[in-house]
């Protein structure tokens, strides 16, 4: 059984900058899962990362996207770190 789930938005406001945390606290050890939007793209632009990948290829800059946390969520990620403790 899962025990809560949690929503964090991005403080940019974008709905694909969403990040979702489920505690299980049923499971022994309990487990925090985290689940994050990747922006697919074209196949095309896919498969060439994919290549790129597999022969080693590191862009200069990485991979990273960015999430900023809105001021008024620390409480609320706080909260959700005391439920998973106390579970």
């Amino acid at each position: 059984m899962l025990d809560g789930t949690y929503f964090f938005e991005c403080a940019c406001g974008a709905d694909e900058h969403t990040i979702r945390f489920v505690l299980n606290k049923e499971d022994e050890p309990a487990e925090i899962y985290l689940s994050i939007f990747l922006d697919p793209g074209p196949w095309w632009k896919r498969l060439g990362r994919g290549i790129k990948y597999i022969l080693g290829y590191k862009c200069k800059y990485g991979h990273f996207g960015n999430w900023t946390m809105d001021p008024e969520d620390v409480s609320r990620l706080k909260k959700m770190i005391t439920d998973f403790e106390i579970g």
